[in-house]
């Protein structure tokens, strides 16, 4: 049986207490500091609409977010699990142009799982608006006519 000792001298014991709440403290910086690059935003903001809400935590916030760029929602009618890829193909860099019109912006989430609804339009050219939510709050959104191959609009 090996039985380690060290034994450190009392004017070193202070200059070790420091060493261990400077790592301490470093260690805790970098989490908060991963913690906030990680959160999702609460607003963005559009050169057409200024800043708008990103809140989508329900059918009815979902169809209150459309409203703020003159949407006129009735209900949901799919939702889904989506994975935004760790790597974007020419289909998904020209996807996330279409959110950056709106001030969103899909780098960040790659990667990630998001949740895909669409909501069915009262009036306009689309007939279905679709938001990707992460955390409850929209990272990407999209006007369509529903058809297979067509193309995604911009909501303004």
């Amino acid at each position: 049986m090996f039985v380690l000792n060290f034994k450190v001298a009392p004017s070193k014991k202070l200059a070790v207490f420091f060493s261990a709440a400077s790592l301490l403290t470093a260690v805790v910086c970098v989490i908060c500091m991963t913690a906030v690059q990680n959160s999702f935003p609460d607003t963005a903001t559009c050169d057409e609409i200024g800043s708008y809400s990103l809140k989508a935590s329900n059918e009815d916030e979902g169809i209150k977010f459309l409203s703020q760029f003159g949407i006129n929602a009735e209900k949901s009618v799919d939702s889904r699990e989506v994975k935004i890829p760790p790597e974007f193909n020419q289909t998904y860099a020209e996807y996330n142009e279409l959110q950056k019109q709106i001030g969103l912006d899909l780098e960040k989430y790659k990667g990630k799982t998001a949740k895909e609804i669409t909501y069915a339009l009262k009036d306009g050219d689309a007939q279905f608006a679709v938001l990707l939510l992460c955390n409850e709050k929209v990272i990407g959104a999209h006007l369509t006519n529903g058809e297979y191959g067509s193309k995604n609009l911009p909501l303004v």
